[in-house]
């Protein structure tokens, strides 16, 4: 140092050096305040007077502390007086403000605060500072430690730490010892030191920061002192572990019990907690909570400042978040369960959008429900509530720790919770867990959900026992539970590395049965599994090719189909054998066999593949088939019975069972039923995870049912539910040939709401993608037939002026469209149909659309004659009758039409009663009938058309026709008007009061007797 200029040792000044050289050399005299020049006191006046604290100018000089301005103002002063005083003075001061303090250390109180500033100061001074703080759990030691830790690291100071807690003897890998003496004990506890802190760790300018706790031992022998003597942890520090330390290292001694410190070792500074009004300060700074809140949270933390620092975020460190054993138990927990269901924790995901694990899958890991964590460690989860998956704190996954509302909000008391998403902190520490501890909370996790765990647990248990190649356990609780093997596939990439035989063909069989029950053929694990299976010998590589045959089905290669059958050569199965791979395969190959019968027509060789004893072991998949068999056999009532017999057990299965019974009972005649069926069938496939196109066909059904019902508006809401399933902007992964059967199935719900040309885009739509597609030409052929007799019914409808929705009769006058109609449909009865059942039926309804856009009903009759002749059920067949009666009318010979309506009533009743269960007819055709009815009633006595009305009026008091009143009493109005001399006398007698309305009679009966209608809902 030249003359008057301190000694600058990095960032500290030796401003009281400096402050003595100046007085020293300052003429004798006052300043203009009495004050002596120089002084403190003239100090303070001067450092008040330009802005600073003059309450800091002690504490600067005499230790170096202060803000950057109060010392900038100090230096420029001195540096004034040293001008006065003809010295030289360089003093160097801050350019900016030091990084302000860590908020945790906020809490620490004044004097704490100080060890924080007084050790980083000692340390860049160079003067080796050894410091001893104290204090029970939660005072701060551990937050101390750790910023300072990263002080020093950022300033460059090589920073050693070491926790003297637990076993050190294991921690340093020191072996037992023969000679029990206490002189060898202390020998080797020293050298324990020597093994956790060699010389060349500690250079001279590092730093060592030391947390020591009561529970220090050696292998279950306590501390000693050289001597062998039994001493506390704080004295063994002390004695033993600092005077190893070499000089020139900066120490902190970080205490927990103070017992047995020497008063010469250091003088300990003692931590306190914070305070509550220090604790609910830094919650309300730090996670911007009202007072209540933080006062609420401060309280259930216990004042803890490690915990209130985790709550608070642990400052971004994730590291940090594991040295709490709440958060580590936590974490080995979450780590045993993601990501769900591939079980592997180096799957990529953002921390932002990590995985929500189950609420019951997490509750077993841990071994106890995620609400009785402490707060610090419940708040690194956040709770997904509601089917919606919505956030119980509506903040998402922010990774700032949790807030007030989430800590105490409707998730966190577990009311509705679904599951828990790791906020980001918590994701990001699960690979710094050591493999073992995740093994070991694997395993317990797997203890904890064996048995019959709930269904949101099974995803994670299958994919623990994956993670823990625990293959036989696996590929036991999968056979077991079949329905299980849908969380497999992702499994499937490790199951194939890490099982072996027979363990990894039995699962790769369950791969397979999973995908083939969705129709997944091609999907990659699907084909995969079957590929190790095809390499496989005997029985297992027979069930292969058996399911390849399958694969053919699906895709329409009947042929192929058939070539993969006979290879898999089921014959050599027989002769008794009984393990579960040829069981399976002759069972599954029947099955095959009869799927083939069905599309040869061959419905005798179908029954009898399907009743074959040996399909008893395809089990509930078995009685589906015999329930389709003798659905396409018209064996109604055994269809039934057999799709009834499919177990809930199964939600594949039990949906798909559902399905063909409302299938079958919409052709019998009985919507509602049928519609019933069908959406139970669609909520099963969606509980069940089904693919979405076999979500959307059996949506498509359902609305259909609903148009059948009436609900036209509902139908229509139905169709948009499974078109959105089947996505038009995605052509390469949807079905084009699915999308396009329901845009044509839609046609009709169109046209019931009385919109032709928006039906004829659609039919054009759906013929459009039918041409662009290659494959399965049988199924393409029938969709295009069956979307061009929609596209004639879509011109019958614009030729006759009303909604296609019963009642519906045949034109009186002919019209383009209706010409249209019927050439479409002539062209369409010239091309031979197959004799499969869904063909012939098309058949039978082309014939019926051509009878209702014939205006001569003699032409009418000789097509319903045709279709008379195809009937094979009450219902086809009280359909001609219906149509027929209205021919008749058309033609003025009511008395024919008298026995065709008392025959389709006969017919309607064997509807009721021909299946089982009490089941209501359908009500379309009931007001097919009723609309007819009415019309012989007028043509036969048109004087008493009054009391046919009231009695009309009557009948319609059932609810079933309420879609259908304005159809009725829109022909009810046409035939009065044909049929009757006065047809407004009559309308004024059934309204009296209505007053005159500008309308003709069929409208205004449709328009009065609107709300007369005993069954229209309140407010229509």
């Amino acid at each position: 140092m030249t003359a008057g200029r301190p000694t600058l040792y990095a960032e500290a000044v030796d401003w009281k050096a400096a402050l003595a050289e100046i007085r020293a050399a300052l003429p004798p005299g006052s300043g203009a305040s009495g004050v002596q020049r120089g002084s403190l006191r003239w100090l303070e006046a001067e450092l008040r007077a330009r802005g600073g604290n003059p309450a800091a100018l002690r504490n600067i000089v005499y230790r170096d502390v202060g803000t950057a301005a109060d010392k900038r103002l100090l230096a420029g002063l001195l540096g004034e007086l040293a001008q006065e005083a003809g010295l030289s003075l360089d003093l160097l001061t801050p350019a900016q403000e030091p990084a302000p303090l860590p908020p945790e250390l906020e809490l620490l109180g004044r004097s704490k605060k100080r060890v924080y500033k007084q050790f980083l100061a000692g340390v860049r001074a160079g003067r080796s500072p050894r410091l001893v703080v104290a204090g029970r759990a939660g005072a701060g030691k551990t937050v101390l430690l750790d910023h300072l830790a990263a002080a020093l690291q950022q300033a460059g100071v090589p920073v050693e730490r070491l926790n003297l807690s637990g076993d050190l003897l294991a921690l340093a890998g020191g072996a037992g010892l023969r000679d029990r003496s206490f002189a060898s004990l202390a020998a080797r506890q020293l050298d324990v030191v020597r093994a956790l802190l060699p010389p060349d760790r500690l250079p001279v300018g590092s730093a060592l920061l030391v947390r020591v706790t009561e529970n220090l031992h050696f292998g279950n022998d306590p501390p000693r002192l050289p001597g062998g003597v039994p001493t506390t942890a704080a004295a063994w520090a002390a004695e033993v572990l600092r005077r190893h330390i070499p000089p020139g290292v900066s120490v902190l001694f970080a205490l927990e019990d103070t017992a047995g410190w020497p008063p010469d070792a250091g003088e300990i500074t003692e931590l306190q907690p914070p305070t509550l009004t220090e604790a609910r300060a830094y919650l309300m700074s730090r996670l911007g909570v009202p007072r209540p809140v933080a006062d609420s949270l401060a309280r259930e933390t216990g004042r803890n400042l490690d915990r209130l620092a985790l709550l608070a975020g642990a400052g971004g460190n994730a590291a940090r978040l594991l040295s709490d054993p709440d958060v580590r138990r936590l974490a080995c927990a979450a780590a045993a369960l993601l990501p769900p269901p591939a079980g592997a924790r180096d799957a990529a995901a953002p921390p932002g959008n990590a995985p929500v694990l189950a609420a019951g899958a997490l509750a077993l890991a841990l071994g106890g429900e995620v609400t009785a964590l402490p707060l610090h460690a419940r708040s690194l989860l956040e709770a997904v509530t509601g089917p919606a998956g919505e956030s119980a704190s509506g903040e998402g996954a922010s990774g700032e720790g949790a807030s007030g509302q989430s800590s105490t909000g409707q998730g966190e008391a577990g009311e509705g919770v679904q599951g828990w998403r790791p906020r980001p902190l918590l994701w990001l520490a699960l690979p710094l867990l050591p493999e073992a501890e995740v093994q070991a909370a694997t395993r317990r996790f797997v203890q904890a959900a064996q048995g019959d765990p709930a269904p949101e647990v099974v995803p994670y248990r299958l994919a623990a026992l994956a993670a823990l190649g625990e293959w036989s356990l696996l590929e036991r609780h999968v056979r077991a539970r079949p329905d299980d093997a849908r969380h497999l596939p992702a499994l499937w990439r490790r199951i194939r590395a890490g099982a072996t035989s027979p363990e990894r063909e039995g699962l790769a069989r369950a791969v397979v049965t999973h995908h083939a029950s969705r129709g997944e053929y091609h999907a990659p694990a699907a084909r995969d599994a079957l590929f190790v299976l095809l390499e496989a010998e005997g029985a297992a590589h027979a069930w292969a090719r058996v399911k390849l045959a399958e694969s053919s089905l699906d895709a329409g290669e009947f042929g192929t189909a058939q070539t993969q059958l006979e290879k898999a050569q089921l014959g050599e199965l027989t002769g008794g054998r009984t393990d579960d791979w040829s069981l399976a395969a002759q069972s599954d190959g029947l099955l095959v066999q009869a799927a083939l019968a069905r599309w040869r027509g061959d419905i005798e060789e179908a029954t009898r593949a399907v009743n074959d004893p040996r399909t008893a072991q395809s089990g509930p998949r078995a009685r589906l088939w015999r329930g389709l068999v003798a659905k396409d056999a018209g064996r109604w009532a055994e269809a039934l019975d057999h799709l009834g017999a499919v177990p809930d057990s199964s939600p594949l299965l039990s949906a798909r069972a559902r399905y063909q019974e409302g299938d079958l009972r919409l052709r019998l005649g009985q919507p509602a039923a049928a519609y019933a069926a069908l959406s139970d069938a669609a909520r099963r496939l969606k509980v069940a995870g089904a693919n979405p196109e076999e979500r959307a066909r059996v949506l498509g059904r359902a609305a259909t049912a609903q148009r059948r019902l009436g609900h036209a508006a509902n139908a229509l809401r139905l169709f948009g539910q499974a078109l959105e399933l089947l996505p038009a902007d995605r052509p390469r992964s949807v079905d084009a040939v699915l999308r396009a059967r329901l845009l044509s199935e839609q046609v009709p719900v169109l046209l019931a709401l009385g919109r032709p040309d928006e039906a004829l885009t659609q039919a054009a739509q759906a013929l459009t993608l039918l041409r662009g597609e290659g494959g399965r030409r049988a199924e393409v052929t029938y969709r295009v037939r069956r979307t061009q007799y929609r596209v004639a019914l879509a011109y019958l409808t614009r030729g006759r002026g009303v909604p296609y929705l019963q009642p519906f009769g045949g034109p009186e006058h002919d019209a383009p469209d209706l010409m249209y109609a019927r050439t479409l449909l002539g062209d369409l009865l010239q091309v031979p149909a197959g004799q499969s059942d869904r063909e012939q039926l098309l058949v039978f309804d082309m014939h019926l659309a051509r009878a209702l856009a014939q205006p001569d009903p003699r032409q009418a009759l000789e097509d319903l004659g045709r279709a008379l002749d195809m009937t094979d059920h009450p219902y086809a067949e009280a359909q001609v009758r219906a149509l027929r009666a209205e021919a008749f009318v058309r033609a003025g010979d009511p008395a024919p039409a008298l026995g065709e309506l008392g025959r389709a009533h006969a017919l309607l009743r064997r509807v009721r009663l021909g299946l089982p269960g009490a089941q209501e007819a359908d009500p379309a055709l009931s007001a097919q009938l009723l609309a007819v009815e009415v019309q012989v009633q007028l043509a036969e006595a048109p004087r008493q058309a009054g009391e046919t009305l009231l009695g009309l009026r009557q009948a319609l008091t059932d609810p079933a026709l309420r879609p259908f009143h304005a159809g009725i009493w829109r022909e009810a109005g046409r035939a009065l008007e044909r049929l009757h001399p006065t047809p407004q006398d009559v309308l004024d007698a059934l309204f009296p009061g209505s007053g005159p309305l500008p309308l003709r009679v069929s409208d205004a009966l449709v328009v009065l007797a609107a709300p007369d209608d005993p069954t229209a809902p309140e407010g229509e």
